[in-house]
């Protein structure tokens, strides 16, 4: 499968020059699957980008669109989405942690006073996907859902495929004040061995005190996970919006000293628009 990042930030954008290099969108990662299928993980400002990508690719395949959670850093990008506005395309949404009636309240940014165009202009076909059990099943790939530890609630993903597999864990809180959804070793059990696993790094150990039970992760909570998981490769996600290029260069250079120290067959990268990874690499 192939992965590409369209949106790295968390909470709001945040362009500038001093987040060119890794981007100042919010959260949004394009994964084309061994079979052919398209799958997206969240809709934040990157989905923008990404859909004039797919537009000019004349791509006719379903969409498959899965929500983390609703909070506007995640879904603020839809209404920007052009497969939205294109009569012979049909987009599948999830959102696993939600019933089906409440899963479509992500079209109700899409009213006035908010946005212009509402949603029963799209002329794409939208249709509301039904997980039963924590697992789905699309073309080839099996979905597998579990609880985030985040206010208000989520879902985490891990997509298996024929060659593969990854997981996206964002908005991720592992060690929250509060009794987890997912406690932390749930949380190896799920992602155990998994080739690619992209989650929330948002905070350095300094920064928990005024921020805990916020619902994010501690970057060394997230190496340790990957360690304890056997993860093959591991993307730090969900940059704070203050973060820096010259500071998310200092946060890889010393997480991939501690994950060398520590489990070597990990490698790690720190989330960029553009990046792309090929898994199994």
């Amino acid at each position: 499968m192939q992965i590409k990042f369209y949106g790295v930030r968390g909470s709001i954008a945040s362009p500038g020059p001093e987040t060119v290099r890794y981007g100042g969108n919010t959260s949004c990662v394009f994964v084309e699957a061994d079979d052919g299928s398209l799958f997206i993980f969240d809709a934040g400002t990157g989905i923008r980008k990404l859909g004039e990508d797919l537009v000019a690719q004349s791509l006719s395949k379903d969409i498959n669109l899965l929500f983390s959670h609703y909070h506007w850093d995640h879904i603020q990008g839809f209404p920007f989405f052009l497969p939205a506005y294109q009569d012979n395309q049909q987009i599948n949404l999830l959102a696993a942690h939600l019933k089906d009636v409440n899963a479509h309240s992500v079209l109700n940014q899409m009213t006035n006073p908010h946005f212009p165009v509402p949603s029963d202009k799209l002329d794409a076909k939208v249709v509301l996907l039904s997980i039963n059990n924590s697992k789905l099943k699309i073309g080839d790939n099996t979905i597998y859902a579990k609880p985030l530890n985040h206010p208000g609630g989520g879902s985490a993903y891990r997509l298996e495929s024929s060659l593969g597999s990854m997981a996206y864990v964002t908005d991720n809180e592992l060690e929250p004040p509060q009794k987890p959804a997912t406690s932390y070793l749930e949380w190896v059990e799920f992602l155990k061995d998994v080739d690619f696993l992209i989650h929330d790094a948002m905070y350095l150990d300094e920064e928990q005190d005024e921020k805990h039970g916020w619902g994010h992760s501690l970057i060394s909570q997230t190496l340790q996970l990957a360690a304890d998981a056997k993860v093959k490769n591991l993307v730090l996600f969900h940059h704070d919006p203050s973060r820096t290029d010259d500071q998310l260069d200092e946060i890889a250079k010393t997480s991939q000293t501690w994950m060398q120290k520590h489990y070597s067959k990990c490698q790690v990268f720190v989330a960029k628009e553009g990046s792309e990874f090929l898994v199994p690499a």
